[in-house]
């Protein structure tokens, strides 16, 4: 039987629109008895170096953890043909994350219901993860966007409005959507902290997973990695919360962790986080933290028609 790598499904995004979504590739393949391989990196890739290592001192709230969660850089140069940075073996090389290691990245917030209870569940196991904000959300509700920089996590961003496809759009309105999901988060942080604003990284991740060419290419000029994922866990699928907690489980098994995919405005994956935290580190994985390379946001900024700006001292 003929394996494709990606495969579109039709999922929900913002309320009232729809979005499409490539499925978990690893689930699917260790259905069959098949192990993703993990990618060789070049390239942008190749020049991220992993920083990770364990903490001397246990999380307070959760022994299996360290109290400061390691990070891992991720460089945002382009590739040599110019394409941007690309992470995430459902489309790209695997990035700077050793096996049985875990980054955890949640899409579509910061959503008014679900955001706060996020970053307190992640507070209990003094875990950072890495949030790519869609920027209407992030416009709407700029306290959540401080208060996710004041906790320490990254901010990336996932457009504006999470259109269906955006391969689907003209090239300038993906380039609107592209642009102002950056603006929203940077607009939301402008008031913060100099430590804080830094939060927000040169990352973006298509909604649905649906790059093209021609917009990895328009990222890599302007110093921007692309941000796919090496597992997931069908949370877009309306299961349960022990379904959605069985799936991350067998699918992180399948990749030998990586960067996970989690979505904040599904209740059952805000119910299952916690678990499934706990789980993966009952059985050895480790959380690791993305940020990107030293330079890298002033490298974006300094990039012809940039889309983030450089970090500001507050006056």
């Amino acid at each position: 039987m003929r394996l494709s790598v990606l495969f579109g499904v039709a999922v929900a995004g913002l309320a009232g629109l729809g979005y499409a979504y490539r499925s978990d590739v690893s689930g699917f393949l260790s259905q069959r008895g098949v192990n993703l391989p993990v990618a060789e990196m070049s390239g942008a890739a190749a020049a991220a170096t992993p920083k990770a290592s364990a903490a001397a001192v246990p999380c307070r709230t959760d022994p299996l953890a360290p109290a400061v969660t390691p990070t891992v850089t991720f460089s945002s140069e382009p590739d040599t043909s110019g394409k941007a940075a690309r992470y995430g073996t459902l489309q790209y090389p695997r990035g700077p994350i050793l096996p049985m290691q875990i980054a955890l990245t949640i899409d579509d917030g910061p959503d008014a219901t679900y955001h706060k209870r996020v970053l307190d569940i992640l507070d209990k196991h003094c875990l950072k993860a890495a949030f790519f904000f869609v920027g209407w959300y992030a416009n709407a509700r700029p306290d959540l966007v401080r208060d996710t920089a004041a906790r320490g996590h990254t901010i990336g961003t996932h457009s504006w409005t999470h259109p269906n496809n955006l391969r689907r759009l003209s090239a300038e309105a993906q380039i609107h959507q592209i642009g102002q999901g950056f603006w929203g988060s940077e607009k939301a942080l402008e008031s913060a902290p100099a430590d804080q604003q830094a939060r927000l990284a040169p990352f973006f991740r298509f909604p649905g997973l649906n790059d093209s060419p021609t917009m990895l290419a328009y990222l890599g000029k302007r110093r921007i990695a692309a941000f796919s994922s090496d597992f997931g866990a069908d949370d877009w699928m309306g299961i349960s919360a022990a379904e959605v907690e069985r799936r991350a489980l067998k699918q992180g098994a399948s990749s030998r962790g990586g960067v996970v995919i989690l979505h904040e405005t599904r209740v059952h994956t805000v119910e299952a986080l916690d678990s499934i935290i706990t789980e993966f580190e009952r059985r050895g994985y480790r959380f690791v933290q993305i940020v990107p390379a030293p330079g890298a946001r002033d490298a974006a900024a300094a990039a012809p028609d940039p889309l983030i700006g450089r970090v500001r001292a507050k006056r």
